[in-house]
């Protein structure tokens, strides 16, 4: 046989194998044509899947929480960011006193897991807390909590001079306002936190 008749004999050859492979491939019992060619084109990137590690999602808290405490930002903002962790975790664990109506420590504990879903909200490793597990401001002084409701709290920071009850202290209201200067030391709000730290002692 000439050169060009061997070329002629094997590409003919080469057709009948290429067909009947795939007549094969589409005769084959339980899969159609359809998913066969899909699991062609998705077993690499399954088997590529199936080898990279899981990213561990961070508490939903976490993820309300960024930016707390940043250099671009005001201490009015860290409080609403607080506020906003408390909110939506009275809505994650509901009941009729969702939020523990104590002391910062209770309330920061509640948010680390210590509550009757044991879900942790924020994480141990937070900015928010200090090495006691308390709630502290940008300063680092433990936040203030006055709890109007069961689900209503007022929140309140000592400020840049780190002395809580003075005119440079910040707090938020419940309904998301922050108290003017006159109102800064209110009669009542000073006599009932002296009046809880007292409790606290006993």
């Amino acid at each position: 046989m000439s050169k060009r008749s061997w070329q002629l004999f094997f590409g003919i050859v080469a057709a009948i194998v290429c067909i009947v492979d795939a007549v094969w491939w589409l005769s084959k019992p339980g899969t159609s044509a359809e998913e066969k060619r899909a699991s062609r084109s998705t077993a690499p990137a399954a088997q590529v899947a199936s080898k990279m590690p899981e990213v561990e999602k961070a508490p939903v808290g976490e993820t309300i929480l960024q930016g707390y405490g940043a250099a671009n930002s005001s201490v009015q903002q860290d409080l609403a960011l607080v506020s906003h962790v408390l909110e939506n975790f009275a809505l994650l664990v509901k009941g009729d006193d969702p939020l523990p109506l104590g002391a910062n420590e209770e309330i920061a504990a509640a948010l680390r897991g210590r509550n009757r879903m044991r879900l942790k909200f924020v994480p141990e490793t937070s900015a928010i807390f200090n090495a006691k597990g308390q709630i502290v401001d940008r300063w680092g002084v433990p936040l203030y909590f006055h709890a109007v409701s069961h689900d209503r709290v007022e929140i309140r920071s000592a400020g840049p001079d780190k002395v809580m009850w003075t005119l440079d202290d910040v707090q938020r209201e419940s309904d998301g306002t922050f108290l003017s200067t006159e109102g800064m030391q209110a009669p009542s709000l000073l006599e009932e936190s002296l009046q809880h730290r007292k409790g606290g002692r006993k």
